[in-house]
């Protein structure tokens, strides 16, 4: 239920701009505007296409923010995920292993990025859906503008934009001349960026524009190659020849875990030459991980014959990454200061105290290779009717390896994705609209979507257990009805009713997840460390060695209805109210299919893990308003949202099986026989698996307020503030996840049992993930005019966002209530609680007065905060992914 104080603050916010608003009404037509009476104050129109036709960001009734290729570029956005602090309840981090960023808007975001999971916020590229988030890293260039809705688009967006959409509008071929840019980009890391434009037309009809971005940049982590680690294979032999620092193990000697107390480097089987402790050695930074090496190219075309009855735009796009790319770090800064008896700090395991650096022993490989083609057609029916088809196609190759443990701890891991890896879809809108003239202004349409992915790679455990994934068609089939229009009651007063029927179909043919472990004979041994690093290095890339498997085809179906009715009023020809009560919808999962061998008995177990769909009601209220002779915008907007089976996935067990495995001591070490061997027995142990549950019920409600002024002629500042509260409301009752290992004092199997009653909790009440509860952002420009001189422009961001959490958990909530067998204070240092951060930015560019040429000097970050996105938490290690360290330099560019 909505609490009196805050309904009264959401009316007050909506009411009181208008109110202000009606003092400076103005009429407001189409003719021209006489010299003598020009405004130098007032701020451009700014239309957008959150209806799915053009409209005036003032009078579209949803949250909207529009950004421009001059306002990206100046905040040096390269591509999605730099866009967070530009809107407002917008959060985007990276999750390491998929190489792919996660939005979350107003308190939602997917924590599943494989090929089972969806997004929460929708992104679209010239209004053509993206399904793989991977997409969204697209290197961001030429665009006309970037588009981001909040709250629910069921209706008009669809599929998986329950909370919101990015709409990535991509800039057009025109006809009124030949002309270029080129711009460049020199700064810290070595960082290189180039890109730029052509716009041809060929005829009074026909134009096309080419467009390029490409950016590489050294990596900014402290890196180390470690010879210590179990697998040695993909080290070069400076590296395997490294200086020897000790001629044993548990000698304490060294900077890392691999180093000082490895129970395996002088166990049996293994060559003595290789069990001599190692120096590390540093890493070049040009190839290593967290470094950048992508490109991309845009060919666009535009036809519009003279007779005007239709036009036609296409978009052929290519994107390629050749980095290392991410890693997760860790939270040196957390752990700072914290007692030996806990743990130490970054010191005590790693060469430094330093959040950005990595000790690993797996060169990081990642290659992005995604082809987009894009077609919108307009045709003009009637003077009264116009039709619209989008058509889009998009195919993605990934490949990547990437260091898992990175030293953390002596098991040793590593994520592949081989090539093959990939999705194809493709997806096409039929619209038919009326026109905007009359009293009522409508759009109904069909949308079909379809996507096939196709997963091959494995995680390896050079010590034991290898899970190799082999989905050779998981797809999704969807098609959606639909159809929203606005009936003018009165001049002034205006009704929106929308509807969507969408049915989803998810299936997954002759899916296989091999095993291989040292058990079954397809690995080589506990403790052969020789024996493995003999094997080539794509020796577990095929699965016909692998001992087993079992099958994943699975199939599931989801349909559901969503609706919007909405009222805005324009109370003046400056101020306009709106409100509406919109639903949102994300299907539900096939999830995976695993069947597991029990070692003693032989039998097979079946474990499912399907999710149910979410969905989202929410209200929204608010207020757009133009004062000061429209040299001042404002918007403001309260929202209440109720959210209903969220999907939430991580990494846990679903259940037990036994297997034959190393008995271990106290300390987690194998116990050797009299022959050096570790001694095997049947030991009940949990079935691991990446699986999404469901939230029962979270509620989310908070207050927007954006502003838009120029004071002055020469002057502009913009920003927003904005208030979120955002919480599980409903009993969650789940198994502890959040290293309990450490806070628990158990082992790791009984850290990951799902039936160990001691890990059970209630997660109401929590904070959902990513949501501060304030945040504001504020940007101002002031321009210099040099006369003849040329000018002088000089922008200053400041973005603050408070305290938050970055994981569900909220462990600081959980002390009392849960049996720790750590101390407060030891918990404090692997708290999920990330604190509140100011991030500055500045920048100062000088053109002439032609305008023909610029160089700029910038700065982001300038206060060198470490900021995590990503929280994963083991063994009393905060670790996650952090966003870019100071980073400045310099920029220019030509017109032509």
């Amino acid at each position: 239920m909505l609490k009196l104080n805050t309904i009264t603050m959401a009316i007050v916010m909506a009411f009181a701009l208008p109110l202000g608003a009606q003092e400076t009404e103005q009429t407001v037509d189409d003719a021209p505007t006489p010299a003598s009476a020009k405004n130098d104050t007032a701020i451009e129109v700014i239309s957008v296409t959150a209806t799915k036709r053009k409209t005036r960001l003032m009078e579209t009734p949803v949250a909207i923010s529009a950004l421009s290729e001059a306002q990206l570029r100046q905040s040096g956005v390269n591509n999605v995920k730099d866009i967070a602090d530009l809107v407002p309840g917008l959060d985007i981090s990276t999750a390491t292993d998929q190489a792919a960023p996660v939005i979350s808007m107003r308190g939602v975001r997917s924590t599943n990025l494989t090929e089972l999971g969806d997004p929460a916020v929708g992104v679209h590229l010239d209004g053509i859906y993206s399904p793989r988030m991977q997409g969204a890293l697209a290197l961001m260039y030429d665009v006309e503008r970037v588009e981001a809705l909040r709250g629910p688009q069921g209706t008009l967006f669809g599929r998986n934009s329950t909370v919101g959409s990015i709409n990535v509008l991509s800039a057009k071929p025109d006809f009124s001349g030949f002309a270029g840019t080129i711009n460049a980009e020199a700064g810290r890391f070595n960082s290189k960026n180039l890109g730029g434009f052509i716009n041809i037309p060929l005829n009074d009809e026909f134009a096309v524009r080419i467009a390029a971005k490409g950016l590489k940049r050294d990596s900014y982590l402290e890196g180390y190659w470690d010879p210590n680690q179990y697998d040695t294979r993909h080290l070069s032999d400076e590296v395997l020849n490294a200086p020897v620092i000790s001629e044993d193990s548990y000698q304490g000697i060294g900077a890392t875990v691999t180093q000082r107390e490895n129970w395996w480097i002088d166990g049996a089987g293994t060559n003595p030459e290789a069990q001599r402790v190692r120096a590390l050695t540093p890493a070049d930074k040009s190839d290593f991980y967290n470094n950048a090496n992508e490109h991309s190219f845009r060919i666009s075309t535009l036809w519009q014959p003279a007779h005007g009855q239709f036009s036609n735009h296409t978009v052929f796009q290519q994107y390629v990454n050749n980095s290392a790319g991410t890693l997760d770090l860790v939270n040196c800064d957390q752990l700072r200061g914290r007692p030996t008896e806990y743990g130490g700090d970054c010191s005590s395991f790693l060469p430094s105290d330093n959040t950005y650096q990595a000790v690993v022993n797996l060169p990081g490989e990642l290659n992005l290779d995604i082809t987009y083609l894009r077609n919108t057609l307009n045709y003009t029916l009637s003077d009264e009717l116009s039709l619209v088809w989008l058509l889009g196609y998009e195919d993605m190759d990934r490949s990547s390896a990437q260091d898992s443990e990175t030293g953390l701890d002596p098991w040793d891991g590593a994520i592949y994705f081989l090539k093959g890896t990939g999705a194809t879809s493709y997806s096409t809108e039929l619209q038919l609209q009326s026109d905007e003239f009359g009293d009522l202004v409508w759009i109904a349409g069909i949308n079909y979507f379809h996507e096939k992915t196709t997963t091959v790679g494995y995680y390896d455990n050079p010590m034991d257990d290898k899970a190799f994934w082999d989905q050779p068609d998981r797809s999704t089939e969807a098609y959606a009805l639909f159809g929203q229009a606005t009936y003018n009651i009165s001049d002034d007063l205006h009704a929106t009713l929308g509807y969507r029927f969408s049915h989803e179909t998810k299936q997954d043919k002759g899916g296989r997840t091999y095993r291989c472990s040292n058990a079954d004979g397809c690995a080589p041994g506990w403790l052969n460390r020789t024996v493995l690093s003999e094997l080539p290095v794509d020796y577990f890339n095929d699965p016909s060695i692998y001992a087993s498997y079992f099958e994943n085809d699975n199939k599931g179906q989801w349909r559901n209805h969503d609706f919007r009715v909405g009222l805005d009023y324009n109370l003046s020809a400056d101020t306009m109210l709106y409100s509406y009560l919109a639903s949102g919808f994300k299907a539900g999962g096939i999830g995976d299919v695993f069947e597991v061998v029990n070692d003693r008995t032989g039998e097979v177990s079946r474990f499912e893990t399907q999710f149910e769909p979410e969905k989202v009601l929410t209200l929204e209220l608010g207020a757009k308003s133009s004062f000061l002779n429209n040299s001042l915008n404002l918007q403001a907007a309260f929202f209440y949202t109720d959210y209903t089976d969220m999907q939430y996935a991580s990494v846990g067990s679903i259940g037990n099986v036994e297997r034959l495995s190393p008995v271990e001591d106290e300390n987690g070490a194998p116990i050797l026989d009299e022959n050096g061997m570790p001694v095997l027995d049947y030991q009940n142990q949990p079935v691991i698996a990446y699986y999404t549950q469901n939230v029962p019920g979270a509620t989310i409600k908070g207050i927007e307020f954006e502003f838009d002024w120029k004071p002055y002629q020469n002057g502009r500042i913009t920003g927003y503030a904005t208030w979120t509260h955002a919480r599980v409301t409903e009993d969650w009752i789940t198994k502890w996840d959040y290293d309990p290992e450490y806070l628990f004092g158990l082992s790791y199997e009984d850290s990951i049992d799902p039936e160990n009653t001691l890990l059970t909790t209630n997660l109401k009440g929590n904070d959902l993930a990513m949501t501060p509860r304030f945040t504001a952002n504020v940007s101002y420009t002031h321009s210099f005019d040099l006369g003849r001189f040329g000018y002088v422009h000089g922008w200053f961001n400041l973005s603050w966002k408070d305290k938050s959490y970055t994981t569900i958990w909220n462990l600081d909530k959980h002390l009392d209530d849960m049996d720790f067998t750590v101390s407060d204070e030891a918990a404090l240092y692997i708290t999920d609680k990330r604190d509140a951060y100011t991030m500055l930015n500045a920048s100062l560019k000088y053109e002439p007065q032609s305008q023909a040429w610029y160089a700029e000097v910038f700065i982001n970050n300038a206060t060198d905060e470490v900021v995590q996105y990503w929280n994963n938490t083991g063994k009393g290690i905060n670790k996650g992914s952090f966003g870019m360290p100071r980073y400045y330099g310099i920029r220019a560019g030509f017109n032509f």
